[in-house]
C-alpha cells in the first residue's frame, strides 16, 4: 500500500517526510503540502495517510486510513487529557488512525492503537554535527505561539516585551548575534515585530539547528529537540506559569533542571557566556533530559518509523 503525506503546516512536514523517504520506494505515494486547515486533500483511495496533527485528522476519518506521527515532544497538560491536539487523549477522537508514531515510549503508552517510540525522526540529519559556535555566537530566542488553551501555553511574550530591546542591547554588548524564531502559529506576526526591533529572525527550526549556540525559548518541543543535539537551553517564565500546577513535561519534569529565568531583569543580569560551557555536568543533565523526552537519539527514528508503518500496512 502506498503511503501519502499530508500537512497543513509546514512543521508537520518536517516531522513526516523523513519517515516518508525512508519507506520503500514502492510505498511512497504523493506529498500534498500546505493544505490549509479544514480542506485537506484526501489521499487516493488504497492508499494510507501519514499525518501530524489533528486538524490533518479531522477532515480524513472517514476516507483514509492513517498513521499519526506526534510533531512535538509528547506534552499534554493537566485538565485537557481529552484534547484531541495533545498526545494526552490518548488517540480518542482519532477515528481512522490506526497507528501512532511516537517519540517515547511514555508517549506510545498512552495511545489505544499500535504505537512505536522511535525519537524525533526530524532530528536525524543534525545527530553528530558539530556545534556550531560561530563568530560571533548565535542566540536564539523562540516563542511559542499564544495558544489560549491553557495558561501554560500560552507565549511568555508580553511579559518580555517591554525590555526585550535592552535585552537585545546587552546580549550584543556582550559579543552575541541575537535572533528570534516564532512558532509557525504565529504566522508572521512575530517576525514582523522582530524585524521592526531590528532583530534578525530564522524562518526555519533547520536555521536553528544549523547555526544557534544557545538558546532561550519559553514552551516548545524546541527545546527539547535542540537538548538532544547537546546544545544548552535556557527557559523563559512568565507569572502565568503556575509553579504549584505540575503537566510533566515542559512544566515542570523535563525543565526543573536547566537554567531559568522568570522575568525579563533576570535575563538582563545574565552573561550568557557562561551558559555555552558544557561540563561533565551540564551534559550530564541534558543527557538525561533528552533521555526523557526521546526514546532513540542515534540518527534512525525515521527508519524505526518506516520499519513500523511496514508491518503496520503489511507491506
Amino acid at each position: 500500500m502506498k503511503v501519502d503525506v499530508i500537512a497543513s503546516e509546514a512543521h508537520y512536514l518536517r516531522h513526516m517526510l523523513p519517515i516518508w523517504a525512508a519507506l520503500p520506494d514502492k510505498m511512497r505515494g504523493d506529498v500534498h503540502p500546505l493544505v490549509p486547515p479544514g480542506a485537506v486533500t484526501k489521499a487516493p483511495m488504497g492508499r494510507a495517510a501519514l499525518v501530524a496533527g489533528w486538524q490533518d485528522v479531522a477532515p480524513l476519518r472517514d476516507l483514509n486510513k492513517m498513521i499519526y506521527v506526534e510533531h512535538g515532544s509528547g506534552q499534554t497538560y493537566l485538565g485537557r487529557e481529552y484534547d484531541p491536539s495533545y498526545s494526552g487523549s490518548g488517540g480518542a477522537r482519532h477515528r481512522g488512525v490506526i497507528g501512532y508514531i511516537s517519540p517515547s515510549q511514555m508517549v506510545a503508552d498512552r495511545f489505544r492503537k499500535p504505537a512505536v517510540a522511535v525519537g524525533c525522526p526530524k532530528l536525524d540529519r543534525y545527530v553528530g554535527i558539530p556545534k556550531p559556535l560561530g563568530q560571533p555566537p548565535t542566540v536564539v530566542f523562540a516563542w511559542h505561539w499564544d495558544c489560549k488553551m491553557i495558561q501554560e501555553a500560552q507565549s511568555a511574550w508580553p511579559h518580555y516585551e517591554q525590555k526585550f530591546s535592552l535585552i537585545v542591547d546587552k546580549f550584543r554588548a556582550q559579543g552575541w548575534r541575537v535572533v528570534s524564531h516564532e512558532h509557525p502559529k504565529w504566522r508572521g506576526a512575530m517576525n514582523h515585530r522582530m524585524t521592526g526591533l531590528g532583530v534578525e529572525t530564522f524562518q526555519s527550526d533547520t536555521d536553528v539547528f544549523m547555526y544557534a549556540d544557545l538558546l532561550i525559548v519559553d514552551n516548545s518541543s524546541l527545546a527539547f529537540e535542540f537538548m538532544a543535539l547537546e546544545r544548552p537551553v535556557i527557559f523563559m517564565n512568565a507569572p502565568w506559569y503556575r509553579f504549584d500546577v505540575n503537566h510533566g513535561g515542559r512544566f515542570w519534569d523535563w525543565a526543573i533542571e536547566h537554567p531559568m529565568v522568570d522575568g525579563p531583569d533576570e535575563l538582563l543580569g545574565l552573561n550568557l557566556l557562561d551558559f555555552i560551557i558544557m561540563d561533565d555536568d551540564r551534559k550530564m543533565q541534558l543527557a538525561k533530559t533528552a533521555r526523557q523526552v526521546y526514546a532513540h537519539i542515534d540518527g534512525s527514528s525515521s527508519q524505526r518509523a518506516a520499519d513500523f508503518i511496514r508491518d503496520l500496512l503489511g507491506d
